[in-house]
């Protein structure tokens, strides 16, 4: 990929950065008064570089500070990196990586060097960028630029100190940022569909339109292939988020696909109209006749059952709906089922184990500057039935603090595997300029028996981290069980009216099942 080959580009001057430990430091240049011959030399260097615009010239007078072994420490480390900036400027990639690379090697500590020539650093990258965006093998996109020196950065630090594992502090760009948002709060304005390329032949596929959606409503089908978009054809090769954009619109605006459908075998105009489309993430054990969910699961045993995907803004509203609805038809126990659940919102997921606990703690968020807790409040609490909650290997972060607390409180006993252990606040702090935003790890979650959430790197599987399963009720599935298992869910999410979903062999619900029925049976 290109942003790959613009990574390589930078290795060799991002390499000297990462030795230095750059985040941004002040300059701090103190002369004294045996230095003073050297500080004159610097001040002349410094105004035939910056008002004279004599590079080579400016370049060889720094040489002279260098070689000046009277010359303090501090003038030595300036005159060395305004000769790397010269030389950068000039076109001399070795030559400044030369000395730059001196620089990190005669000034070992690194906090002592950032003071004295720190200021210098947002120029220095400013360089870098234009060398490349001017000389570069191929033209380039300063923003794509800009996000590869941000995710180099990012990368160096990802891995410093033991404590942070890949993608726990990330760079989202504009566009992944938007996308998280719609995510986050569940609601688009759109047509209400699913896409997707195939692989095979590049074509924009329908995976599913969405219950209610306007897609559903309007006709359009899942492995609908789009070919147009209000008159206007996909080329060969077209990317999904292109596609995205166009469809997308405000609401009560209309749209026209072209669709080829393999059942017809022909081209189909289906005119839409856009609303905004909540998405959802509270899921049932299968769809009904109308594509709806059905929450109960044993109509018999009164057994209703629950699938969390993930924790979004509606999750809350959405849990105490279905809930209610079981609750009017005499449900007895539930089914939490918080599998392959990435996580979400630390508000929500703090709110939904709140349904279920009356009182005591929820979590507790321990960062740089202290410790909040989060405690259950009586008022809203769900009345009391037995429950169980179903967690494996990909249970991740918000998910992991509903199972915890859940556990912890006694309030459900936890079958299936352990989970990830991603328990790590992340906040998204937005980059100026528009560029994208950070995903900066700024807290670590605590349980509510004071035990450590957060897998970090070289944890031993004897260590507290992540939510284990009570004992008796472990129930893993193999690596194949669980892409078999995950096939099954994408196909019980499809909304088809041909296709008919084969039940799935879930050991880990048939545990959860056995786990509740003998609850019932002792009450």
């Amino acid at each position: 990929m290109r942003i790959q080959a613009l990574a390589q580009s930078l290795s060799g001057v991002t390499k000297t950065l990462s030795a230095l430990g750059i985040v941004g430091a002040v300059l701090a240049a103190s002369e004294a008064a045996h230095g003073a011959s050297a500080a004159e030399l610097l001040e002349k260097g410094i105004y035939v570089e910056e008002t004279k615009g004599e590079l080579k010239a400016a370049g060889e007078i720094y040489q002279q500070v260098i070689d000046d072994p009277s010359a303090e420490r501090s003038l030595l480390a300036q005159a060395q990196l305004r000769l790397g900036l010269c030389e950068l400027k000039l076109g001399n990639k070795p030559r400044a990586i030369s000395a730059l690379e001196r620089l990190t090697q005669e000034f070992p500590d690194k906090d002592k060097l950032l003071a004295m020539v720190g200021e210098h650093m947002p120029q220095l990258l400013d360089e870098m960028v234009k060398q490349i965006e001017q000389n570069y093998i191929q033209e380039v996109d300063r923003g794509e630029l800009m996000e590869t020196a941000i995710r180099a950065i990012i990368g160096k630090l990802d891995t410093r100190g033991g404590f942070l594992r890949t993608n726990d502090l990330e760079f989202l760009s504009t566009n992944a940022l938007a996308e998280m948002n719609v995510v986050v709060e569940q609601k688009v304005a759109g047509i209400g569909a699913v896409l997707k390329i195939d692989e095979e032949t590049q074509e924009v596929v329908v995976t599913t339109p969405l219950v209610d959606s306007p897609a559903f409503k309007g006709g359009l089908l899942a492995d609908d292939r789009i070919v147009a978009i209000d008159g206007a054809e996909l080329p060969p090769g077209t990317k999904l988020e292109p596609v995205i954009r166009k469809i997308r619109g405000p609401a009560g605006t209309p749209v026209t696909l072209r669709v080829k459908r393999d059942s017809a075998g022909e081209l189909l105009e289906i005119k839409l109209v856009r609303d905004v489309v909540r998405l959802p993430s509270v899921l049932g054990y299968h769809r009904n006749a109308d594509q709806r969910w059905e929450f109960m699961l044993d109509g018999q045993a009164k057994i209703g059952y629950v699938r969390l995907t993930y924790v979004g803004r509606q999750s809350v509203e959405d849990m105490r709906a279905a809930i209610s609805e079981l609750l009017t038809r005499r449900m007895q126990g539930l089914i939490l089922d918080l599998r392959n659940n990435p996580g979400g919102l630390l508000s929500e997921a703090i709110a939904i184990a709140d349904l279920f606990v009356a009182d005591g703690r929820i979590v507790s968020v321990k960062g740089r500057t202290g410790e909040q807790s989060y405690d259950a409040k009586a008022d809203g609490t769900l009345p009391s039935f037995p429950m169980v909650v179903l967690v494996n290997r990909l249970t991740a972060s918000a998910a992991e603090i509903i199972a915890a607390c859940l556990q912890d409180h006694g309030r459900a006993v936890v079958v299936g595997e352990r989970t990830f252990g991603q328990g790590v606040v992340r906040s998204i702090i937005e980059l100026k300029g528009g560029v994208g935003a950070l995903k900066l790890p700024v807290a670590a979650y605590v349980r509510p028996n004071g035990k450590n959430m957060n897998r970090y790197p070289g944890s031993a599987e004897t260590d507290d981290w992540g939510v284990r399963p009570d004992i008796g009720y472990e129930a893993a599935m193999t690596d194949d069980e669980l892409k078999e298992y995950q096939k099954y869910l994408h196909a019980l999410e499809t909304l088809s009216n041909s296709q008919t979903v084969d039940q799935f062999p879930d050991r880990p619900l048939q545990k959860a099942i056995a786990c509740l029925r003998a609850q019932l049976e002792q009450r």
